[in-house]
């Protein structure tokens, strides 16, 4: 074998060795070198120096190797400083650009020419994949790549100037708070990462860097899954190469028995970084249970979310229960009734007769079964107390100042009631079906979409997922049962949403929307008889698949379906419907956002023209309907979008003074509600758009400051809604649009000094989980306003 044979072959065994456990690396090279001497003595060299200088070729990080490869002048636009590292696949060099006025500095990253192999360009072609799809402050970012002359592909990165976490650590004696700040934006990148449906799958303190600020920076994606979720092409599936890419003691245990790696392996990773990172005397019993949670042995253990096991690292460090620590909700109710006797007290009647209720309940359901309608019976009554605390209780409580964290406790004794059930599927039809809607309006209180809830997501998930179980088991006994497909038919499209908004999990949004629709169809065949409920979820989930076609930017798709199914809403069907003209204006306003945001305002106009005729009709039926004012508001407020688009800004001012008109009134019927100003400033802004198009900055400037000064009382009123500061920024965005003209920007910069007295802009425009949009907030970033 000729030397450059051997070199090539030496670095395509280095990177297959790398993706096994350290301790079986060493025999498998021997087995592959079959006796080759100077092969065999190379590949072990290779590794004897990944051990001494772990992490040599990690995205971006500058470490020093033993081998120096020849260097390139220059690669695109940036000129070759030094070497900064060299390892298994190549070289990594220092590069400075080398035209333009303005200094950048970069790592770029090169598979050596002459010893390229089809393993470790495709190695690097993922990485390089994958960081294109990776925008976030705490991950090395991929600036260009491209292929050198001779075909050596290559990237040009974000340089990294610093140290292992653990090493920087240890080196500046970083105290606890600047520990968990390290490992709280680490977790923000790892979950930005599962996000965009990247598994990271090597976790360790060598792929967490600090720079010379102090930033954390996540790095090495070269055997991470690719950003569509699917395995490298390379790898096979478990036991082989793609279960064993990652590094012992990090590593989850499921990934040991040659299990594919998940986002809960990453989980574990993490939690074995954050025990890392603790001194023995500051494992506290609440950080000791977060650790025991993110590390434990069984997958379903452990965190659902890189998000949960943050908040509970947020709720210790602002002395707030930890969900990993509580185990369950005594722990958390009982601070509560140390702060809130009397309103405990006022309820403890009703929380006494839904204990007896359900507890009764038990003993019948357990019995033999002569006595399942006495069962029936009493869960029947038990169903009763629950929708009277759940629903009554709830409202009452409501209007008392500081009462959402006993309606939150009061859910939790619900939910552990009904967890006491612990029915199995032979449980009776009946019993299922109660149960299952319980639990659907219980995940609908602790974070329903669209409706005022708790805000607990991973709760709620998970009693959806319950409710899917039991009604599933009901299906089981009596498929044709009209009542439990309808409930189950509920319950799958608010986990579709749940996947797509709480989630961000489009695959599963769409397996959960496709088993709606099959049990919708089914359901359909079964006679006409009661088909209302059916038939109104099966059109209702096709506006669930317009979201989840809209979330992927699939709009010609999507308006080929919405004009499709447009067509089939027949005066038969709509009759059949029950509620048809609803479905009528709904799906006519769907096809005109779409087009809206595909900025074919011309084509928008007719589906807006039907959807106002409809939602106008319905509003005249019934003047005081808060839902109808306020459909009729948003399609209003979108014919001022799509009249702008289309050129004629009279209608589109018009229309925004109608919408804004609207808000008004659903506001004054009901100062109470948070919707209402939220409303009216969105609607303003749409006016400030029309004004501001239209020429008339004066009016623009009054819209957008009133819209302004609406979100701001909204978030003095909810200082810890991220949603509100949010909304703030896009009204101040506008502004700085609005502003242009004006060199020294004075109107929009005094619209953020005085939103800087409410809360830290800066921040939220750092804080990648906010739920801003950039395209929105791109003004606001390009703003510079002198203190």
């Amino acid at each position: 074998m000729s030397t450059g044979s051997t070199e090539r072959r030496a670095l395509e065994l280095l990177s297959q060795a790398l993706d096994m456990p350290s301790d079986q690396r060493e025999a498998w090279v021997r087995s592959q070198c079959a006796g080759d001497a100077a092969l065999e003595k190379r590949v072990l060299g290779l590794l004897a120096t990944e051990r001494a200088h772990p992490g040599a070729l990690k995205t971006g990080g500058a470490r020093q190797d033993t081998v120096e490869p020849e260097a390139p002048e220059q690669v695109g636009a940036y000129r070759i400083i030094e070497t900064i590292g060299q390892g298994g696949m190549g070289a990594v060099y220092k590069g400075e650009r080398a035209s333009g006025n303005f200094d950048h500095t970069v790592a770029i990253k090169i598979i050596r020419p002459g010893v390229l192999s089809e393993a470790l360009i495709e190695r690097f072609e993922r990485e390089r994949q994958i960081l294109a799809a990776l925008n976030h402050p705490n991950i090395a970012r991929l600036y260009d790549g491209g292929e050198m002359a001779d075909g050596s592909p290559y990237m040009i990165m974000e340089y990294v100037d610093g140290e292992p976490l653990l090493v920087w650590v240890e080196r500046t004696g970083a105290s606890l708070r600047e520990r968990l700040d390290l490992f709280q934006s680490f977790c923000g990148a790892v979950q930005f990462a599962h996000q965009n449906l990247v598994i990271h799958r090597d976790i360790t303190p060598s792929n967490v860097l600090v720079n010379k600020a102090g930033l954390v920076k996540l790095i090495d994606f070269g055997i991470s899954k690719s950003p569509d979720g699917s395995p490298p092409a390379r790898f096979n599936p478990p036991g082989s190469k793609d279960a064993m890419s990652y590094t012992p003691g990090y590593a989850a245990p499921e990934r040991t028995r040659g299990a594919a790696a998940n986002t809960l392996s990453d989980i574990y990773s993490l939690g074995k970084l954050l025990a890392d990172l603790l001194k023995p005397e500051e494992r506290s019993p609440e950080l000791t249970a977060i650790i025991k949670r993110a590390t434990a042995q069984e997958p379903v253990d452990r965190y659902a979310s890189v998000d949960a096991l943050n908040e509970d690292i947020s709720a210790l460090r602002s002395g707030k229960p930890v969900a990993a620590y509580s185990g369950s909700r005594v722990y958390r109710f009982r601070k509560f009734v140390a702060r809130h006797r009397i309103t405990v007290a006022s309820i403890a009647a009703v929380i006494i007769g839904l204990s007896a209720a359900l507890a009764t309940t038990v003993v019948q359901y357990n019995r033999a079964e002569t006595a399942l309608a006495i069962a029936n019976k009493r869960f029947t009554q038990a169903r009763e107390l629950s929708r009277t605390l759940v629903f009554d209780v709830y409202d009452q409580t409501e209007k008392i100042s500081g009462s959402m964290e006993a309606r939150k406790a009061l859910a939790g004794v619900v939910k552990d009631y009904i967890d006491s059930l612990q029915l199995d599927k032979d449980a009776p039809e009946q019993v299922l079906i109660e149960v299952g809607i319980i639990t659907s309006r219980l995940a609908d209180l602790y974070g329903g979409i669209g409706i005022a809830n708790l805000g607990e997501n991973e709760v709620s998930m998970q009693l959806f997922l319950d409710a899917q179980k039991a009604l599933n088991s009901a299906l089981e006994q009596n498929p044709n049962d009209k009542t439990a497909i309808a409930e189950l038919l509920m319950v799958e499209r608010m986990l579709t949403m749940q996947y797509l908004y709480h989630k961000n999990d489009l695959v599963t949004a769409h397996q959960a929307n496709d088993r709606a629709r099959n049990l919708a169809e089914r359901g359909l065949t079964l006679g006409s008889e009661g088909e209302g409920p059916i038939l109104r979820h099966f059109w209702s989930i096709r506006t669930d698949e317009l979201q989840l076609l809209t979330a992927e930017k699939r709009t010609e798709e999507a308006l080929t379906k919405v004009r499709q199914w447009r067509s089939e809403l027949t005066l038969e069907m709509v009759a059949r419907i029950g509620s048809g003209e609803e479905m009528q204006a709904y799906f006519a306003m769907q096809e005109a956002m779409l087009l809206t945001g595909a900025e074919r305002g011309a084509e928008a106009l007719e589906p807006l023209d039907t959807a106002i005729t409809l939602r106008a009709a319905q509003l005249a039926e019934k003047p005081e309907n808060y839902y109808f004012k306020t459909q009729l508001m948003v399609a209003h407020g979108e014919m001022a979008t799509a009249s702008r688009l289309a050129g004629d800004m009279a209608r589109s001012r018009a229309s925004a003074e109608q919408a804004v008109a609207l808000a008004r009134e659903i506001m004054a019927d009901d100062p109470e509600d948070a919707g209402g100003p939220e409303g009216l400033s969105a609607m303003l802004q749409k006016l400030a758009t029309a004004e501001f198009r239209s020429g008339n900055i004066s009016a623009a400037h009054m819209a957008a400051d009133e819209a302004a000064r609406l979100m701001e009382g909204l978030v003095q009123q909810f200082p810890e809604d991220k949603f509100y500061q949010v909304r703030l920024l896009n009204v101040l965005s506008q502004g700085a649009e609005i502003d242009a003209d004006d060199p020294a920007r004075a109107w929009s910069c005094g619209l953020v000094r005085r939103a800087e007295g409410y809360f830290d802009v800066k921040a939220v425009l750092e804080d990648t989980t906010a739920g801003w949009e950039e395209e929105k907030i791109a003004p606001l970033r390009a703003l510079s306003c002198k203190n």
